[in-house]
């Protein structure tokens, strides 16, 4: 699964006042069925002049972990019965 993340650094007074941010996302179908949608996200975010840098970025990542984590399946737990003396 592809994912379209636009992050932004907003201007610092010093160096690591503000971490970097994910501004906007979207996965391959959102960008295919709407591709101004990030492009307009930028211009917004660099009109706004509060950022420093910013950049679309595209990233892999596993859609089979993506599902692990939103569907998590209950696994059994091993346990032994302790006979008390």
């Amino acid at each position: 699964m592809r994912l379209f993340v636009l992050f932004g650094q907003r201007k610092c007074d010093y160096p690591g006042q503000y971490a970097l941010e994910a501004l906007a996302c979207m996965d391959e179908v959102g960008q295919s069925d709407n591709p101004d949608y990030l492009e307009s996200e930028y211009t917004k975010y660099k009109e706004s002049d509060e950022f420093d840098r910013l950049s679309i970025v595209e990233l892999s990542v596993s859609e089979k972990d993506i599902r692990r984590v939103l569907y998590p399946e209950k696994q059994a737990i091993a346990a032994s019965v302790v006979q008390a003396d």
